[in-house]
């Protein structure tokens, strides 16, 4: 029978690359970490790590396993937590952590204060959603979904994206522009995966490909101080960009043939039961309007 000492046993040999790194890490002897492989693969009935002289690397079968093991320990961590006062963690994707993120997260923990501690991890859309897949946070907040059927998906705010520009940028004058315009001077950020990329992608069509390509340069904090310093322009979520618009540091710019907007999604596992902290914030996140 699986049990979770094998499945750990399996994750660390992954990490540290070996059965012996594995057992000084666990403070285990190596014949017990091999011993609880081989009983994890047996159980499974699939070869889970190949191993040779120099390393231990993880077959097709172990790549495969390997997300199931991380989310059976961290179920395991969840479990325990929850007999104690348990850490409440939410995933978001970088512009929602950075801008949004701490402000809904003041107004959560002043209701929920008693209940656990409250934790934000900040990362990309990819990351956020793995770690809601692994069972590293409780809820994810992202700019985009995926199907998964062990996760429920609730749209929770609907975002405008505008156009950004310099205040000394030939469009800084204008309050609205064609979509062609945009082709006319280098485009930061909205790389290819990312879900502003794919929106501007989606608009433009066939264009798209006549796009000018500036810096990609990973943040919208970035991605800002190049704009102001003209070295082109970008389409961000307005939230991210609202006081620098008012400090007049960037002009926002809509589009005369269009409105961009981006629904942000929130992310919780299925078998969560209705009574728990996710669907509170669930809750809480739908009766917020600003």
């Amino acid at each position: 029978m699986l049990n979770l000492s094998q499945v750990q046993s399996f994750l660390a040999v992954v990490e540290e690359g070996s059965f012996q790194t594995a057992a000084e890490r666990l403070d285990y002897s190596q014949p017990t970490i091999s011993l609880q492989v081989r009983k994890l693969e047996e159980f499974l009935g699939v070869q889970l790590i190949a191993r040779n002289k120099s390393r231990s690397i993880l077959t097709r079968d172990g790549e495969m396993f390997l997300p199931h093991a991380r989310a059976l320990v961290a179920s395991a961590g969840r479990a325990r937590d929850r007999l104690r006062q348990r850490r409440f963690t939410v995933a978001a994707s970088s512009n929602i952590g950075v801008y949004l993120a701490p402000r809904l997260l003041t107004g959560f923990n002043t209701v929920h204060a008693d209940d656990a501690e409250i934790a934000l991890k900040i990362g990309t859309n990819r990351e956020t959603i793995d770690s809601l897949l692994s069972g590293e946070a409780d809820v994810a907040l992202t700019e985009w979904s995926e199907p998964h059927g062990n996760v429920r998906w609730h749209a929770w705010r609907r975002e405008k994206l505008v156009v950004i520009v310099s205040p000394d940028h030939p469009l800084a004058s204008e309050r609205r522009v064609p979509r062609q315009r945009l082709l006319d001077f280098p485009m930061l950020g909205g790389e290819t995966g990312t879900g502003t990329g794919r929106i501007i992608r989606d608009f433009l069509g066939k264009d798209a490909d006549r796009l000018m390509k500036g810096m990609q340069l990973g943040s919208t904090a970035a991605v800002k101080e190049a704009v102001k310093a003209n070295l082109g322009i970008s389409i961000v979520l307005a939230y991210s960009v609202s006081e620098d618009v008012a400090f007049g540091s960037l002009v926002s710019i809509e589009l005369e043939d269009a409105e961009f907007y981006k629904s942000l999604q929130v992310g919780l596992q299925a078998e969560v039961p209705g009574t728990s902290l996710a669907h509170a914030f669930v809750a809480f996140l739908s009766s917020q309007t600003t």
